[in-house]
């Protein structure tokens, strides 16, 4: 096949007959071709030439002369020879067949051409012949600049469009040429719709109008003009009625090969046109048809727009935005770019002024709500095509006319507002109408523009914000949407495509009506005055009166929370009505305290509020944000007494709907936790569980029990090597070679964790109960701890992660032991930050005995730059394990003042007596210095304190090196000095105008130390771990409590809680046995079997009852087996994963006991077994 390809392409041409031999006629198209006016005009001079007659090939010579623009031709061949305009080429090879001159003449653009074959024909000009798919009037349409062509080619088109109407109008076929479907398909209203030329829209509806012609009637395939252009545009445009005919071979072509000697035929005609073709110069018409580029997008959308606004001018252009059917456009972008254009403010000043009788402005209304609800999303999320149209859409001053006519600025209307207003406040209306909508008067009518809420003696841009009806209809809109939430009323049909209707539908559309009430009463609220005054009301009673809908509520509310017996599966719809009522007690006691203060404060928070909206990248947010505004509010506001009360009324309930899920405390009920008995604490703690459980990350932790020596360095490595994205994760604890599922592993790790770092006084070596081990045992744990390093799923690349390097990557940070200390050595208990010893040189010692001065300042000192980097690390890492223990609800058994909880929740109300509560008589002795008057009796008393130092005798540089060393010869000596409060205060004396400050300073000086730097870090290290807002929801005795755990172990909630499984009930006697020993244990020995039964000594720090814990809380019950088929003198086993302890059925009190000491003596700690 290939061969005789190449054979056909290389065959010579076969030899054509001369010029002289030709029929005239064709000598005569050939001249017109070449334009050769001389041989044009000798050969019309041959005797009985028909012009009519067409060439061998079909070609006419009139149409020819019309394709190559030969106007001196074409006028000979009229006026002397009577050419027929009406004749057509029958040139099926060269695709010419059914062109006429009309035709030809409008595809080349030629109106000279045109105007001469209406005004010289000898016959009526048939306007209605096509070629192909089109008319003459349909190629003129084509010529437009969204399809490519120039405004030049625009221009020239319009032109002879113009003369043909002319002359229809004339020879009365106006009508039938304006509704003929030459492609049986489309008028010529759907071509220039579909190919964007309104300007030639502009022209038929002229023409339209004088013969009452239909020009919204809609094409043979039920698609109204609007249609069509969506269909076409922005794409180029190949309409089958743009494409001319195809040749009959050609069109074939495929389906005749069932013969050889027919296929070599066809292929000896193509070659023939090809070469004959090949001759035949470029005419004017082609170069006009088939020359075309594609449009810039920009002046594309220009057009089309101009195009839906043309078709649309009689309804207006809010029509196309009907829903109904295809009257309006379906697709957004084309509709954004009309908003653009017409500008969104004029576009509803006219949909107001329709009378309310047309029954189509329903339509337009609704449909013109849905769509600004559809494209400013997309105008957050798809910048590039949306975001420049929405903006103009919002402008309200217009963008011009064609001819470059500026359009005077737009205000919205009174009506247009109401209008805007009554849709949003209808029975049928959604949230994100209401969301967007309320953006938008945002924005267009612009309340918080000013510093301050407008003036009582001022009226709004709207007269409607200042009536009090106008709230009122707001809040029943709020009354009735709380109602349906709390209810579960979901009567709703006539929802958007994308949504389905539930609860959280009704949940958003509740959270809008809030945010437009507050958006509107804030700036306004001084104006507002009621419909049987015109003087405005005081704050306090607008408000009251307004809200009085909304607080019909509480009855409901409690009505159908009263109905509540168990956990439920939507206690969000719940929560946010309370949080709604809350908010709005809250600002009615404010009002009635001081109302202008109360306004401001408000003003300031929704002015905030409203800007932070409009700068949003994305409209839909998570449910939990979706409260923002409430929670804003809540906190700038104190509780009233009132809602106390009502809120304690409704406690029981409270408490199943934060069991239900505990994740409302933190989206709506977060101020309840403030108020004392309201909010179990274990549902503080649940709550932070949850949050871990949502997020992605996972902390990893990994240890073997087999290098204990290396405890330490194993957690602080992994745990300061972990990401903060993952630090706020569920957390996942391995033991090497160890298997174990569920909490049972993680109340181990923590039991490690407080014996290896939270024990006051510990030495390097007292967290170790075990011989050390031997040098291949450390080398193989330090191999393992580095893999750990290593693999740990950590993202070295975050804020939040802390690496470890330099001098304390080949030391171990044990050699930094204590790290906490007791407060009191002889009394116990409180423990803080370890002090550290203070270290001076002995050259400045020296200097300042000759001096006879003993006051030293910071600059002074000697520092270990290492040292004190490591001690910071160590410290962020305890306060992510004091983190990580408190969302673990595992206690540490450490009890730290409450002032350090204060301090770790950064309590803005810290006072001096705070930082004294451990001392009595320090704190008797800063309340002296208080009393005193310094003006009457003054004292020799500076902002320093006394300190014990440590003078190290050594060179300078190896005294600042070594300084922590405590090697022999080094410590020289050790004295009592005066050290500055702050830096550069040392010399201040203590007056009645700064001893307040002093005393301040010295107490923080008492309770910190030299250690405040450590402190801020344990902090940080504990907010790592749980955020900041997240703190608020506890108070400091309850931290206290959740990191120091129970001191006292009592088995007697442990026994009624216990579950007896494999058919074991309490009057066995085993059982019996078990209870009568276990009851003359000590703290010591019950701490033991804790941590044997199940891995931690503490006990739960709610108790061994969990009913009042959430679904998704470590709720393990205890378990005690009797295994029938041990052997007796075996030990018992237990399982501390799900705290399951397993008894042999030992026959005495005696045996028990001796067994089960074995037992708790040897295999406390891990899964030992024996």
């Amino acid at each position: 096949m290939a061969n005789a390809a190449l054979l056909r392409r290389n065959r010579k041409p076969k030899p054509t007959n001369s010029s002289s031999s030709q029929p005239i006629v064709t000598q005569l198209v050939a001249a017109i071709r070449c334009n050769d006016f001389s041989v044009f005009s000798s050969l019309l001079e041959t005797p009985d030439l028909d012009v009519n007659r067409r060439t061998p090939q079909g070609d006419l010579p009139l149409v020819e002369s019309c394709r190559f623009a030969r106007l001196e031709m074409a006028t000979l061949l009229l006026s002397s020879h009577k050419a027929n305009v009406n004749a057509a080429s029958s040139n099926c090879l060269a695709n010419r067949v059914g062109l006429t001159p009309l035709i030809a003449a409008c595809m080349a653009l030629e109106p000279k051409i045109v105007a001469l074959l209406l005004s010289q024909s000898q016959k009526k000009v048939n306007l209605l012949q096509t070629f192909g798919r089109i008319n003459a009037a349909t190629v003129l349409l084509l010529f437009c600049v969204a399809n490519g062509r120039t405004d030049e080619q625009n221009d020239l088109a319009l032109q002879i469009l113009d003369q043909l109407l002319t002359y229809a109008k004339q020879q009365n076929q106006l009508k039938a040429l304006l509704t003929a479907k030459p492609d049986q398909v489309n008028s010529l209203v759907h071509v220039a719709a579909g190919a964007g030329n309104w300007k030639a829209l502009r022209m038929l509806r002229e023409y339209a109008d004088d013969c009452h012609v239909d020009f919204t009637i809609r094409n043979a395939a039920e698609h109204s003009s609007l249609r069509v252009v969506e269909m076409n545009a922005f794409q180029a445009r190949s309409l089958q009625f743009c494409e001319p005919p195809r040749s009959r071979n050609d069109s074939k072509k495929g389906r005749q090969r069932t013969r050889k000697k027919k296929e070599d035929k066809q292929e000896n005609e193509r070659q023939e046109n090809k070469d004959e073709g090949e001759k035949e110069p470029l005419s004017e018409a082609d170069k006009q048809t088939f020359t075309r580029t594609r449009p810039d997008r920009n002046v594309e959308a220009f057009h089309v727009t101009r195009t839906v606004l043309e078709l649309v001018k009689d309804l207006g252009p809010a029509a196309i935005f009907s829903r109904k059917s295809d009257v309006g456009l379906r697709g957004l972008y084309i509709k954004t770019l009309v908003l653009a254009e017409v500008g969104l403010v004029r576009i509803v000043n006219e949909l107001a002024r329709m009378p309310d009788t047309m029954p189509m402005k329903s339509v337009y209304v609704d449909g013109l709500m849905c769509t600004i609800a559809s494209v400013y999303p997309l105008a957050l999320k798809n910048a590039k095509e949306y975001q420049s149209p929405w903006h103009q859409a919002l402008r309200t001053t217009g963008q011009g006319d064609e001819e470059g006519t500026s359009r005077a600025k737009d205000e919205l209307s009174l009506e247009a507002f109401q209008l805007i207003m009554s849709r949003m406040l209808s029975y049928n209306s959604l949230a994100k109408r209401v969301k967007v909508w309320t953006l938008v008067l945002m924005h267009l009518l612009r309340p918080y523009d000013s510093k301050t809420p407008l003036a009582a003696d001022m009226k709004p841009v709207m007269e409607e914000c200042s009536q009090l009806t106008f709230y009122e209809r707001i809040a029943e809109m709020l009354f009735r949407s709380g109602t349906k939430l709390a209810f579960s009323i979901f009567d709703r049909t006539d929802i958007e495509d994308d949504e389905s209707y539930d609860e959280e539908i009704e949940f958003h559309l509740l959270i809008s009506f809030i945010e437009l009430f507050f958006k509107f009463f804030t700036p306004y609220a001084r104006t507002i005055c009621a419909a049987d005054s015109p003087e405005s009301l005081r704050i306090s009673s607008s408000f009251q009166r307004a809200i009085r809908p909304i607080k019909q509520l509480w009855s409901l509310l409690d009505a159908a929370l009263k109905c509540l017996d168990d956990v439920i599966a939507t206690p969000q719809r719940f929560s946010l009505l309370l949080h709604l009522l809350q908010v709005f007690e809250q600002l009615e006691a404010a009002f009635d305290l001081d109302e202008e203060a109360t306004l401001k404060k408000l003003y300031e928070l929704m002015s905030r509020f409203v800007k932070q909206e409009a700068k949003k990248k994305r409209l839909k947010t998570p449910v939990i944000e979706q409260s923002h505004l409430l929670h804003t509010i809540a906190a700038a506001f104190p509780i009233p007494s009132s809602l106390i009360d009502k809120v304690i009324s409704l406690k029981a309930s409270v408490d199943v709907l934060i069991r239900s899920d505990p994740k409302i405390l933190g989206m709506d009920l977060y101020s309840f936790a403030s108020i004392p008995g309201i909010v179990r604490l274990e549902h503080k703690v649940d709550y932070l569980s949850m949050l871990a459980e949502e997020r992605s990350g996972i902390l990893s932790i990994s240890i073997s029990r087999t290098s204990e020596a290396n405890y330490v360095d194993f957690i602080l490595q992994q745990i300061l090597s972990t990401s903060g994205k993952q630090l706020k994760g569920e957390l996942n604890i391995t033991l090497v070679n160890e298997p174990g599922v569920g909490v049972g592993i993680t109340r181990e790790f923590f039991q490690i964790v407080q014996r290896c770092f939270f024990q006051a006084g510990a030495t390097e070596r007292s967290h170790v109960h075990t011989v050390p081990p031997a040098p291949h045992v450390l080398k193989i744990g330090a191999q393992w701890l580095q893999l750990a390093r290593t693999q740990s799923l950590q993202n070295e690349n975050s804020d939040k992660t802390l690496r470890i390097e330099g001098e304390q990557s080949t030391q171990s940070f044990t050699e930094l032991f204590p790290f906490f200390d007791y407060v009191d050595e002889q009394e116990g208990g409180v423990i803080a930050i370890a002090p550290r010893p203070i270290y001076i040189s002995k050259q400045i010692y020296d200097a300042k005995r000759s001096i006879k001065s003993l006051n030293l300042s910071q600059a002074e000192l000697l520092v270990n730059p290492a040292e004190v980097n490591a001690l910071k690390k160590i410290y962020v890492c305890l306060g992510r394990l004091m983190g990580l223990a408190i969302r673990n609800h595992q206690p540490l058994g450490v009890n730290f003042p409450i002032v350090f909880w204060k301090f770790m929740m950064r309590d803005g109300s810290l006072a001096w007596e705070d930082y004294c509560e451990n001392s009595s008589v320090f704190k008797n002795s800063l309340q002296s210095v208080l009393d005193h008057d310094f003006d009457v009796e003054p004292m020799d008393m500076r902002f320093e304190y006394t300190v014990k130092v440590t003078v190290v005798d050594e060179n300078a540089k190896m005294k600042k090196e070594e300084a922590t060393t405590h090697e022999a010869g080094s410590v020289t000596l050790t004295t009592n000095m005066e050290m500055e409060l702050q830096v550069g205060v040392g010399e201040v004396q203590v007056t009645n105008a700064n001893k307040a400050e002093y005393v301040l300073l010295r107490a923080q000086q008492f309770f910190f130390g030299n250690e405040v730097v450590y402190y801020k870090k344990m902090r940080d290290g504990f907010t790592d771990i749980i955020a900041r807002s997240d703190l608020k929801l506890f108070r400091p005795e309850e931290l206290q409590r959740l990191v120091c755990g129970e001191l006292t172990i009592d088995f007697k909630d442990l026994k009624k809680s216990v579950v007896y499984s494999r058919g074991v009930k309490p009057s066995r006697g085993v059982v019996q046995r078990f209870w009568k020993v276990v009851e003359t244990f000590d703290q010591v020995q019950r701490a033991k079997l804790l941590t044997f039964w199940s891995g931690s000594s503490r006990p739960p720090i709610f108790g061994f009852d969990s009913k009042y814990r959430s679904m998704n809380a470590d709720t393990a019950c205890w378990y005690i087996d009797v295994d029938t088929g041990m052997d007796r003198n075996f030990c018992p086993m237990a399982n501390t994963c799900d705290r399951r302890l397993i008894l042999p059925d030992y026959p005495t009190t005696a045996i028990l006991r001796e067994k089960l000491l074995v037992a708790l003596e040897h295999g406390s700690i891990g899964y030992d077994r024996m």
